[in-house]
């Protein structure tokens, strides 16, 4: 049951400065902004059954339900104007604190990044976080595979720790900054995210779940998206299209490496609006298709996964996501 994964398309920017999805409002602090925002992510997937093929194929819907997602995210955001100058690409330089807490059904997860723009069109991201999970009326927190048993087995609520740190860089672009005007807005951003994500007590290439996620492992991953958005004078203040790649760097982060493709690039394709509703309130809609391993047999769990053998890549519609912002 897809209970409460991270919604990383949804994640667009709580802090940072982009154009592209992120306004907030502040107050001061010693003479500095300081910023609060809250928000909450809710994900429907309707169900999408893998079908066996060689080639590059769509799976089509099997069902009107699969799972459900969510989570609360609290920020605190400290800004501190870094400017190097009076022109318009360097006037609004800044460096900014994020601390902040997630909370879902079944985990706990503080973090903390530091994000610093030293051109209008840059940003560059460091950060780290570190949580724990539970088990909760069969939605499972936190666990790892045993051998024993082929199966997974849950972990007592902070004994053990899922970790993860990233480094980020992100161009991010508006053509109102050289056409003015209410309805001269097409805004781009691309980013590259290198991580590492793992939990304690593992060993390399061992299996484990975090937030109801099966057949992850300790490793270096990347993500990257790209957005392409037209904004206007409107409720609808957004919408455009989303394109992700993520995936393991290393085909060795699985035991069955070669067999199961372990560095195979998941890719994501959603279209996304963005609503505005006066100055504090911000709903994010995106509807996403997303590819996954096509394997040579068919599979009733998705915990049997990384034992199996890739032979193509499946597209499916993945979820209906929802991402409502509200800024102190």
């Amino acid at each position: 049951m897809k209970a409460v994964k991270g919604l990383i398309a949804l994640a667009f920017a709580a802090c940072i400065a982009l154009p592209v999805f992120a306004q907030e409002d502040s107050v001061t602090l010693g003479g500095l902004p300081l910023s609060f925002s809250i928000t909450t992510d809710f994900a429907y997937y309707p169900k999408s059954a893998p079908v066996v093929s060689s080639s590059t194929h769509y799976a089509p819907f099997t069902g009107v339900y699969s799972g459900l997602e969510g989570r609360t995210t609290g920020h605190a955001c400290y800004t501190i104007p870094t400017p190097i100058g009076n022109n318009p690409l360097t006037a609004g330089d800044n460096i900014t604190l994020d601390g902040y807490l997630e909370l879902t059904p079944v985990s706990i997860k503080p973090g903390f990044s530091i994000s610093y723009t030293p051109i209008a069109f840059l940003v560059f991201n460091t950060g780290a976080e570190i949580g724990s999970g539970w088990n909760l009326l069969g939605i499972e927190g936190l666990g790892q595979y045993d051998e024993n048993t082929e199966d997974y087995k849950s972990l007592s609520p902070f004994t053990a720790w899922f970790y993860h740190f990233w480094f980020q860089g992100t161009f991010q672009f508006d053509t109102g900054a050289i056409i003015p005007g209410d309805w001269t807005h097409i805004v781009m951003l691309a980013s590259y995210k290198a991580e590492y994500i793992g939990l304690t007590g593992q060993n390399s290439q061992d299996l484990w779940y975090w937030q109801a996620t099966p057949n992850q492992v300790n490793g270096w991953k990347y993500y990257s998206n790209v957005i392409l958005a037209y904004q206007m004078p409107l409720i609808i203040k957004r919408a455009g299209l989303m394109a992700e790649f993520q995936g393991y760097y290393s085909d060795d982060a699985y035991l069955y490496g070669s067999r199961y493709d372990g560095n195979f690039m998941r890719i994501d394709i959603s279209p996304l609006a963005q609503f505005q509703f006066g100055e504090k309130d911000t709903l994010s809609l995106l509807l996403n298709f997303s590819s996954r391993r096509g394997y040579s047999t068919e599979y009733e769990n998705s915990k049997e996964e990384s034992f199996l053998s890739t032979i193509s890549r499946e597209w499916f519609f993945n979820r209906i996501a929802l991402s409502w912002t509200h800024n102190f």
